[in-house]
């Protein structure tokens, strides 16, 4: 189990809505970023249906180029979760996400 703060896993984006990256869910989950953003686009329709998700480019610290990620909010983040097989560190992360996306709300 790793410590992570719920803060770490859910932000506020620029309009106040909760949301998570596709950045997060990979590494909480250890499942390749570019297969997570393989997922999200073959359920696009499915996951847009909930709001759209924004396709967010940033330069981060580590990287020399430009990553591309999805901010995803809580309702699009529980149905791409939906679609995972439950290893146990899916599982677990599902549990941490669950319970950070109800803290950032209280």
């Amino acid at each position: 189990m790793h410590p992570e703060k719920s803060y770490e896993l859910v932000s506020f984006s620029g309009d106040g809505e909760a949301v998570t990256t596709s950045l997060v869910i990979a590494e909480g989950t250890g499942i390749q970023h570019k297969n997570i953003l393989e997922l999200i686009n073959r359920y696009s329709d499915d996951i847009q249906s909930f709001s759209t998700s924004a396709l967010v480019t940033r330069k981060l610290k580590s990287a020399g180029r430009p990553t591309a990620y999805y901010e995803l909010n809580e309702h699009q983040t529980t149905f791409l979760m939906t679609l995972m097989s439950n290893t146990e560190v899916v599982k677990e992360f599902k549990k941490r996400l669950v319970k950070a996306f109800f803290e950032l709300a209280e």
